[in-house]
């Protein structure tokens, strides 16, 4: 008995595989809208707002809600700073 061997041009797919293959991975989309923060935005009622965009700065609570979603009242308008 012989032994039969199949050729395939897996770089036909760009190394994807077939259709059916990856089928249950990508049938349904994950939506990741961030994280979910626990005030508005800071800027929204600072007075500095149009001079921090002007010159691209932030304050301290600015800097914590990005990285957190809350920040302290008394953290507006403070530590002023060039965006990074």
């Amino acid at each position: 008995m012989r032994d039969i061997n199949i050729w395939t041009d897996a770089e036909a797919y760009n190394g994807r595989g077939t259709k059916g293959e990856w089928e249950q991975v990508y049938s349904t989309t994950e939506v990741n809208l961030g994280p979910e923060n626990k005030r508005d935005i800071p800027c929204d009622t600072c007075s500095m707002m149009g001079l921090c965009m002007e010159k691209a700065t932030e304050c301290s609570a600015m800097r914590n809600w990005t990285t957190g979603g809350d920040y302290k009242n008394a953290d507006v308008q403070r530590l002023v700073r060039a965006m990074q």
